[in-house]
């Protein structure tokens, strides 16, 4: 090997070298967010003190029977939420709400609990799909948003008189507190129509999120204080297997199995029990905020069935 050959060789391996180790370098991982959620969740076994006990559990609470037995299958409003929130790169932490009594109050207990465990269990987001809705001529019509504080300052009058308004307004506060703390913070539009405002949306820093569907305006509220909107309605449709075995319920349309039918209440039944398309939908802002959420937080490209469990 002549030495201009040697030199051009080497010249050759030192100039790959880089590519080579580009090509060989591990892609960086997605990044993973811990998102708090305050909901009421299907409780536990123990939470409950018997068979019959869980029973009048589900029949007050559960929204969905799908399997037609007359019995409300075991998931309530938080766990449908997450349902629909559900990505790989999102972990969920729930923070129940106890059913009964004041849920203004539990909420804001809950809220106040998120902050106080910040430093030891820090969240990236938050989704408080509930609302504490009045009139909009309450405050002004059009509803502005440079006149905020004085809408604050409304609600928190009403508080001196009457106990669900100041805790409206105390969660209000609370929600910009974790706002402050960097907390990507999501609550609903409401569900009272086109004279109504959920009061939540006043706390600065919050992302609002009402229907993307024209056809829901009358339903879901639309105002000043919306900052996006996102899909709100959801047939619930039937997933089968090639053999034409019913596997589960899919709720948002990505044809993954989001409730297995070995979770249905009537156990197995053959396919031909269950329609292709449910007759109830799941319908409202408390369902479109979930989908904003993580459209923000990962995007909306598709992803592959299976979801962390909730913490």
């Amino acid at each position: 090997m002549t030495t201009g050959f040697r030199l051009c060789f080497l010249t050759a391996v030192l100039c790959l070298a880089p590519a080579i180790q580009a090509a060989s370098a591990p892609m960086p991982a997605a990044p993973v967010y811990r998102v708090a959620l305050v909901d009421h969740f299907y409780p536990p076994l123990d939470a409950l003190d018997n068979t019959e006990a869980r029973r009048r559990h589900r029949h007050l609470h559960g929204p969905l029977d799908l399997d037609a037995d007359e019995f409300p299958e075991p998931f309530y409003h938080g766990d449908l939420v997450e349902m629909i929130a559900a990505h790989p790169q999102l972990i969920f932490l729930r923070y129940p709400l106890a059913h009964g009594g004041a849920p203004m109050e539990k909420i804001l207990q809950r809220l106040q609990q998120i902050e106080t465990r910040f430093t030891q269990h820090p969240v990236d987001a938050l989704l408080l799909a509930w609302e504490s809705s009045t009139l909009i001529s309450a405050f002004e019509k059009p509803l502005r948003q440079d006149n905020v504080k004085h809408y604050q300052a409304l609600i928190r009058d009403w508080g001196k008189q009457y106990p669900v308004w100041q805790h409206s307004w105390q969660i209000i506060r609370q929600l910009e507190r974790l706002a402050g703390l960097g907390i990507h913070v999501f609550t609903i539009a409401g569900n009272g129509g086109r004279g109504m405002v959920n009061t939540f949306s006043f706390a600065r820093g919050v992302t609002t999120v009402g229907a993307s569907e024209p056809e829901l305006a009358h339903f879901v509220a639309n105002n000043a204080f919306v900052d996006i909107q996102a899909r709100a309605a959801y047939p619930l449709l039937s997933l089968r297997d090639a053999q034409g075995e019913m596997l589960g319920y899919d709720l948002d349309n990505d044809q993954c199995v989001d409730i297995p039918a070995a979770r249905l209440s009537a156990g197995y039944q053959p396919a031909s029990h269950y329609a292709r398309q449910h007759w109830q939908v799941l319908k409202g802002s408390s369902f479109a905020a979930p989908a904003a959420l993580k459209a923000q937080l990962v995007g909306e490209q598709a992803t592959p069935c299976g979801h962390p469990a909730a913490l």
